[in-house]
């Protein structure tokens, strides 16, 4: 009996891991295709970077070492952050964007639409206190954009970057 149970509770499981997966690699290979294009401003910003952060010594103008130790506490556990931008027919690319991009596998943080065409929301994946993605789609008549931030971000921590940085 308890063999069925652990079996029917893999077969529940599977297909949420495969909808993440698949949203994941959605937005990759979003990214992928239009990272090379004239048309974008495109930015990736490895983990490695980040590891390397922390044993950089930095000399930022007004942040003291409370507020840069803060900062280097949040971004140490992130794997890639990813942006796209275009101001070349922004609204297609941001419909395109949302035809393509399954973001049934996040959950919707807020989502703002104003009367002059601006679309913003905001989605994660979690699990608990522990954000492991943050995604952000952008459409307005001015500009398109895409910002995945990959990786653990404990929100904990964000708390103590908050109190460092008041």
């Amino acid at each position: 009996m308890k063999y069925l149970i652990a079996l029917l509770l893999l077969l529940f499981l599977a297909p949420a891991s495969a909808q993440k997966k698949a949203a994941a690699d959605a937005i990759s290979s979003y990214f992928g295709e239009y990272v090379d294009d004239e048309r974008f401003t495109a930015v990736y910003v490895s983990g490695k970077m980040f590891a390397l952060l922390e044993d950089a010594q930095f000399d930022l103008d007004g942040m003291d070492e409370k507020e840069i130790a803060a900062v280097l506490e949040v971004v140490k556990d992130l794997q890639a952050v990813r942006v796209l931008h275009t101001e070349t027919t922004p609204l297609t690319f941001y419909r395109q964007a949302k035809d393509r991009i399954r973001t049934d596998a996040y959950e919707l943080l807020f989502k703002v639409r104003t009367q002059d065409g601006q679309n913003v929301e905001a989605f994660i994946q979690d699990e608990g206190a522990t954000i492991r993605e943050l995604f952000l789609l952008v459409g307005a008549t001015d500009g398109f954009a895409m910002l995945s931030f990959v990786g653990e971000i404990d929100l904990s921590k964000l708390g103590q970057l908050q109190k460092a940085l008041e």
